[in-house]
Order: C-alpha cells, then structure tokens, then sequence
C-alpha cells in the first residue's frame, strides 16, 4: 500500500509540470517576456493609482490570461482621452478581434509577439476619433484575402480601401474610420488611419508614417506601412503603401519621390517600444520613431550650446527645425546632454537649429549637405544674441532693425524605389476605374438638389422666412454620407419650435466635418439644452447678452477641434460639488433668474474658473495623441491637457448660461462679464480677467503693399508668433476672417512678435524674411507684410524653346497661346497628386478665368466632374500608358529623362517655357498663376 501511495506521489509529481504546461497551453500568456509582462502590470498598477476613478471600472478577473495581459497593456499607455471617453467594454472588443485575426489568418503565426503587440492589438492610429471599425473591416475583409500571401492581401486591402474612400482636404480634426468612409472621403490622415484599421482588422502589422512638414513645399503628407514576413518565415520587413491610393505593388506610390526630399519622417508606437528605429523622442507611455532612412539619404548632425566663455549647457533645450508655410516647424525636441548637445538624424537639405534656456535663445541655419555639427552660445544679451549669433550665416541680419532674411533649399529629388511593368500599371489603372465607378455610384445615392425634400418627414412643416428651402438644403448638402442622421434630427425637432427659431444658426454652428459624422441624438440633446431660452430668434430671455453674444457664447456645441458630445445637461448635473447650490427641477429658470445682474454673472464664471482650476490636474504628456478630451470625459477623469482643459471650461461657462468662447487662432479665453469680453486665463498665477473694450488694448496692425500675391494668405505666405518660454509659438489664422483683407488689425498681448514671410520657387527653395518686434502695454503697432520677390534662375541660354507644332488640327502652338500664353497639364492617371492639382485649379478658378488664357489637359478619366469644372480647357482622353505627343515635344523640350504626375508646364507663344513642375508640390495652380501672369 505504502508502495502504491509512493509510486502514486512519483506520479504525481511528473505529471504535474504537464498539467501546467497543457494549462498555459490552453491560457497562454500574451507577453512571453516575464520582464516586459512585470513592467507592464507596473505601470497599469501605477495608472490606477494615478487616477482612481479607473480602479471602480476595471474587473480583469473574469478574463483569460492573455485577454487580462492585452488590457493591461492598452490600459497602461493608452492617452488621456481614451481613458476618459470609452469603456472598458470597448477595448475588450478590440483585444479580443485582434487575437481571432491572428488565429483565423493564415500569417498570424508570422508575426513576431512585439510587432503584434505594438502595430496589430493597439486600436488607435493617430488622433481620430474611436469606433468599432475594426469588427466591421475584420468581417468585410476575412473571407476577400482567404488564399492570399501576406503582401497580397496588404494590396489587396488597400484596393478594398480605395473602393471605399478618396483623397479630399479637409480640417484638422480626424474622423473615425466609419464616418470616413460614410462620406467616402477623407484627407490624407483619414485615409491612412482608415487603410491602417483595415489592415489591423485582418491581422496584418500597419502603422501610420508621415512626414509632419514637406521640404520641398507647403504641407504635409501621411502614408502607410506594413509589416511583411519573408517567405522564408524568418523575420520581415515594413514596406510603405499609399493609402486608399493602390499600386500594382509594395513600396510603389506617387509620394515615392517626394518622400526622397524630406528632413523627417515620423510613426508613433504605443506604450514601451523596443524596435531598432530611431527614437526621436521616448516617454514612459509611447515613442515617436524616425523612419527617414527608409526613404531619403541622411545625415546625423549635432548641436552644441554654450555660454559666452565656450561652457557647454547641459539641459539647455535644442530644437531642429524646418521650413514650412512661413514658420519654422520644429521636427524634435531634446534637452542637452552633459556635454551640452544634442543629436538628430535627417535629410540632406537646410534646417534651422534653435537653443534656448527658457529666456535666451539662439538660432542658426545649417546646411546638412555641407555640415553635420554648429554650436549655438546663449548671450547674457537676451534681446539680440539670436540677431548677433545669426548675422555671421544669414543672407541678411540686420540687429538694428531686428530683421533676418533666410534662403532655405531642400534636398534633391532621389528616385523610386519600385516601377512597375508597363502590364501591371495597366492592369492596376483598369482596376482603379473600376473601383471609382464603385464609390462614386454609392456617392450618387445622396440627397440632391433637386430631391432633397423628398427624404423629409410628409408633416414636417417650418417657417421659410425663418428656415428657408436653401438653408435645409445646405445642411443637407454638408451632411453627404451622413444624410440620414440630419434627417433623423429634423424628423425628432419638436413640433413647437418648428416656426424655425435658431435653428438654422444652430446647425450653421457646427463645421462641414460635424455635419459628416455627428449623431442626431448629438444634435436633439444640444439643442434641447438650451430649455431655459427663449426659441424666438433674435431674443432671448436673458437680458444680459443680446441675440449676437448668444449666438457666440452659447449657441455652439462646438468649441475647439473635439469631436462633440452631449454636455450640456450632463455637467449642470454632473458638476454637482460645484453646483450643488443650483436648482435644477425646472432646467434651471429659477436659477437663472437669479442671475440678472452682472455682479453674479462675475462671481460665477470666477468660481467656475477657480474650481476648474483647484480640480482638473493638467498633465500635457498623458494625452500624446492630442484627441482633445470631452467635458465630460474631463469631468470624469479629473485630468486633462491644457487644450482639453480650456474646451473643457468654455463649455462648462455655456452649460451655466455664461457665454464663453475660446479663440483657436491665439488660444485665448474669452468670457462674458454681463457688459463684455473679457479675457480670461486658467492660469493660477494671472489675474481672472481683463477688459477687450477698455481703451488700454494693444493691436497690430498689418498692411500689404505687394503685387504678387494680390492678397497674401496666412501660412502660405505669412505667420505671427509670439515668443513664449525662449521661442515662437504660431498663431493659428488659417482661414480666419480677421485675415482676410488688408490692412487688418488684431488684439494681441504685450510681449516679443515674429512676422515671418516666404515666398517659394518652383524647385523648392524659399526665400524667407523674419522681423522680430516687440508690443507694449496699450500700444497699437502698424507692420507691413513684406514678400521678398522671386528672381529668375533660367538664363536665355539654359530655356526650353518648343517648336511652332500643331496642338490640334489647323491650330499652332502661336494660335493657342495668343498674348497670354498657355498650360499644358499632363495628369497621367487620374490619381493623387494629379486629383490635388486639379482641385486647386478650381479653388483659383476666378483667377485663371481673369487670366483668360487656355489649358491644355490630358487625362485617363476625361469624364471627371472636378475636370469638367475648370473653364477654358481643352481635356484630350488618353488610355492607361498612353502618351500624348504633345507631351513627349514638352518632356523633350525640358530634357526628362523621366518624371512623376502631374507634369505642369506654361508656355508662351514664342514657345518658351516659362516654368514647369513635375509631380508633387503644393500651391501648384498658385504658382501657375503667378508664372502666367508676370509673363502677361
């Protein structure tokens, strides 16, 4: 018996690792790596101590080891607003359809643990707003790539993407995959975040890659990478892709060699990532890479800073920056190290260095073609060491004046990496077509002009003086895809305010990307919210604002760049340990009648502003991504970055009757006092508020007295800056009102200004201008914006002359032309960027039709509307691969070997070209205009 029992406890304890192994085996762990796993359960133990509300949301006992691992994971490094925003329900989903993708696809198995971890699970691309994409990609997809390699099925994603959504500019703020392809278009930070979820969705590795600013002209640009196994299942390797914009193959897009001209080229990887790129910059929730030897020759270059005596400064800030829509846009930021340096990698063109203390600042150009090192000295003379350090390598620096002008050259083209066979492009072209006439038939089911009404409630009945037919229609027509949630908003509008009241200015409120992918329960409870007004418009019952302040401070649900959310009932009653004095039984009317002085308009917005700061702790690092928070994802959380904050804020001061605003372009808060404006900082170390109307305001006023441009535009061609902790912070007019004739006065804040200016060749170089200035305490200062003028580079000896040909039938070079000259525009296949060229030549119709001269086009897709649209061009149809002879006579002419789409060229009637451009380039049509006209 006892031998029994023994042979039985020897048993037991052989079988015993096998019952463990068989154990895991059936609950695996998803981070194999037993120091990674530790550091993770670290830092989520660390988030939910950070912030307690997350400890009463998260139960992970009830889940499989590998589930519990991936959440915590998610849950360590995940940015602010996606901690406040969504549900733990929510990433579940997510962990849980990205492992099915790895078990259901046949290259799971590929993909090594950390590129799945980083690149696969992790839900967010860049700053869009969340959705449940991934389920839906995941089931629209799974069964399209069954049978594919891994590099087939990452093509053929992308042309499922391009069946779905096409290249449109839009705002800054990113929609979520859903929404974009519901309107079926998206800029080009919509369509890689839309064609990298789809490719997650069916397990294939993707990140988000971009160049934050081009070199070689205005804007910027983001594309697609993925992850490939090599057939040999040994390792892989990340190829680029455009996305929703498909090549016959990897490695292949009309960026190619644009990218080749780049100074940096970025990904974000989320949480603690252990890749062999370069880390430009490493917190302790993600790291941001430096990919920009996957494209362009480099160089690694190294600043130095020191004081007057040659010691260096450890911990001194140095910048890297480049050129781009009139600022200086820095591409990474370091502290410098013992011996006072710092080291970036980057492209082979100029990039300006900047070193500051937090006072004094420093800064130089730096030609990396030539040199790899500079060293910058912080003068005790904070006023002028960056004019006197700079003068010995400027074009111009002038400390008298505080005035430096720049030259600014980007690196040389390289050329692609892949080229397609003559069959496959032809292929991949007709495939193109084909998957154009798919999207464009479903955009072709959207409400028109004509049937609009149509969709409308039978019974819906509204004042047309008030809401007129035209209105209705342009929300509609601004809703595209999202028709039927706008519908949805008129069929609940509660028949009593159907006279039409505010709505129109209401939903005028919102931005054409709202009205693409906001929710009608969105719509009814904003408007609902505003119970305690009268709906009569131009009046309301609160007799300390007129109808205008109303319209300004209350109406807008929208503050800022956030994705809105319903707010305005949810803080009155979530804000309770600030408002619990309020009676809210009858929406607030006793409340605020109450509040009909200005003295309590005052002591109110103060408490509010006081408790907002006593209670929301700002912590700019912990929501990378920049999505900016919702109020009441700020309510919840307790934590926010500034920006969320202040959003946050002014719609707490509406939510409260307080008309409130926050100014985008200077990041100023503005308040109603009960009289007027105020400024108001969240800062705890300013005072509340000061007066916009008193008499001591201190504005800038801006004059122009140029010829080209007619009118100069904000960020093409001018930006101001404010100097703020030992640099310039640029304000944000882009599209703004206040900028839109000349002279135009502003209100700015005493403090140091830069007016930069920059006006750009054909082949890339600047020519820049900074003025330095400083505005006192009620002083109103006139600058004019000063263009530095182009000078041409093309001696007589080097000009292309075409012969006098005939352009068509009877009808010579010197016909076309006539006195005004002509363009002739090669677009190739109807594709980016040749579609961007297109759509700027018709945001400057009125100019080119004040030109009067004729264009020339060629295209694959001669039917296009957008084409069809530009007046005076003669449109030639060509087939995939075919080339016009025309062009061949021009190409010859300038002597291209070969050249990317679009080739622009403008010619006189003598035939000389006078300019061309080929492939890429923002602001084309802009400089079109400006080669035709000079030449007049």
């Amino acid at each position: 018996m006892k031998a029994s029992i023994c042979r039985i406890k020897q048993f037991s304890i052989f079988l015993l690792p096998l019952l463990l192994v068989a154990s895991c085996c059936r609950d695996p762990h998803f981070i194999t790596d037993r120091t990674y796993r530790q550091q993770v359960a670290n830092d989520y133990d660390s988030r939910l101590a950070q912030l307690p509300i997350l400890s009463s949301q998260m139960n992970l006992d009830t889940l499989s080891r590998s589930e519990r691992e991936a959440m915590q994971f998610l849950y360590a490094y995940m940015p602010y607003s996606d901690l406040a925003d969504y549900t733990p329900d929510f990433f579940l989903n997510q962990v849980r359809y990205a492992f099915t993708a790895r078990q259901q696809m046949p290259w799971g198995k590929a993909v090594p643990e950390d590129i799945f971890r980083h690149f696969v699970l992790v839900y967010r691309v860049n700053n869009e707003n969340l959705d449940t994409a991934r389920m839906a990609f995941y089931h629209a997809l799974k069964e399209r790539v069954q049978g594919m390699t891994m590099e087939e099925a990452a093509l053929e994603v992308n042309h499922w993407c391009h069946e779905h959504v096409a290249y449109r500019a839009a705002d800054s703020r990113t929609s979520a995959p859903l929404a974009t392809m519901r309107t079926s278009l998206g800029r080009c930070g919509e369509e890689s975040t839309f064609a990298v979820t789809a490719l997650r969705s069916v397990g294939i590795p993707a990140r988000q890659c971009y160049t934050p600013r081009w070199a070689h002209c205005d804007d910027n640009h983001a594309w697609v990478e993925v992850w490939i196994a090599n057939p040999d299942g040994k390792g892989g390797e990340w190829k680029f892709l455009g996305a929703c914009e498909p090549d016959p193959e990897l490695n292949m897009g009309w960026f190619a060699i644009p990218s080749t001209r780049c100074l940096m080229v970025h990904s974000k990887a989320f949480g603690r990532y252990h890749g062999d790129e370069e880390v430009v910059k490493q917190t302790a929730l993600y790291s941001e890479l430096n990919l920009l030897s996957h494209y362009a020759p480099t160089r690694r270059v190294t600043v130095t800073v020191a004081d007057p005596q040659g010691n260096p400064l450890p911990g001194a800030t140095i910048k890297f920056k480049m050129y781009n829509y009139a600022e200086y846009y820095t591409l990474a930021t370091y502290a410098a190290d013992a011996h006072g340096q710092a080291s970036l990698t980057t492209g082979l063109g100029d990039i300006l260095v900047w070193a500051t203390d937090g006072s004094r600042y420093a800064f130089q150009k730096l030609d990396v073609r030539q040199d790899s090192t500079v060293t910058l000295v912080l003068s005790d003379n904070s006023d002028n060491s960056e004019y006197s350090e700079y003068s010995e390598n400027s074009e111009y620096s002038d400390p008298s004046d505080n005035i430096v002008l720049l030259n600014i050259v980007p690196p040389a083209p390289g050329k692609a990496k892949v080229e397609a066979t003559p069959e496959k492009a032809a292929a991949n072209a007709r495939r193109i077509a084909y998957e154009d006439s798919l999207r464009n038939a479903y955009t072709a089911t959207f409400p028109t002009k004509d049937n609009f009404k149509s969709y409308l409630p039978k019974d819906w009945l509204w004042n047309q003086d008030l809401f007129s037919d035209a209105q209705v229609w342009e929300i509609v027509h601004k809703s595209e895809g999202n028709y039927a949630e706008i519908y949805k908003f008129f069929e609940h509008w509660p028949a009593q305010y159907r006279s039409g009241e505010h709505i129109y200015d209401y939903l005028k409120s919102y931005s054409d990307k709202d009205l693409r992918d906001i929710t009608a329960d969105v719509l009814q409870a904003q408007e609902t919210g505003f119970d305690w007004l009268d709906h009569t418009k131009g009046t309301c019952t609160n007799a300390l604002y007129t109808y205008d302040v109303y319209k300004k401070g209350i109406l807008p649900a929208r503050i800022s760049n956030e994705l809105v959310r319903d707010w305005r009932q949810p803080l009155l009653k979530g804000m309770t340990d600030f408002a619990n004095w309020v009676d809210l039984s009858d929406n607030g009317r006793t409340y605020l009648k109450q509040r009909m002085q200005p003295e309590a308009y005052k002591q109110d917005y103060e408490a509010l502003r006081n408790w907002t700061i006593e209670n929301i702790a700002v912590d700019d690092t912990g929501n990378y991504y920049n999505c900016p928070i919702s109020p009441m994802g700020v309510l919840r959380l307790r934590h926010a970055d500034a920006h969320s904050r202040d959003i946050f804020f002014v719609a707490a001061c509406r939510a409260f009757d307080i008309p409130a605003y926050l100014d985008n372009a200077t990041n100023t808060i503005y308040v109603w006092d009960g009289t007027a404006w105020q400024k108001t900082s969240l800062a705890s170390n300013t005072s509340t508020t000061s007066n916009t109307s008193t008499t001591s305001s201190t504005t800038l006023t801006l004059t122009y007295h140029g010829k080209e441009p007619a009118t100069p535009i904000y960020y093409p061609h001018f930006t101001i800056q404010k100097l703020e902790n030992g640099d310039f912070r640029t304000f944000d007019f882009e599209d703004d009102p206040r900028m839109a004739s000349f002279p135009a006065t502003i209100e700015l804040e005493p403090g140091t200004y830069c007016l930069s200016t920059g006006n750009r060749y054909s082949d890339g170089e600047v020519l820049n201008r900074l003025e330095f200035f400083t505005i006192a305490e009620g002083q109103h200062l006139t600058k004019e914006i000063i263009i530095r003028p182009l000078v041409d580079k093309t001696s007589k000896a080097e000009a292309a002359v075409l012969p006098s040909i005939e352009i068509m039938p009877g009808v010579t070079l010197d016909d076309y032309a006539g006195t005004t000259g002509a363009i002739f525009a090669f677009l190739g296949p109807h594709r980016e960027p040749s579609k961007h060229l297109v759509k700027e030549m018709q945001q400057h119709a009125a100019e080119f039709h004040r030109w009067g001269g004729m264009t020339y086009c060629t295209t694959t897709d001669p039917d296009n509307p957008d084409l069809r649209r530009l007046a005076n061009t003669d449109i030639v149809a060509l087939h995939a691969g075919d080339r016009d002879p025309f062009e061949t006579v021009i190409a010859s002419a300038l002597h291209l070997d070969s050249y990317e789409y679009p080739l622009v060229a403008v010619v006189d009637s003598r035939g000389n070209i006078l300019f061309y451009s080929s492939g890429y380039k923002i602001g084309s049509a802009e400089l079109l205009l400006k080669q035709c006209n000079s030449h007049n």
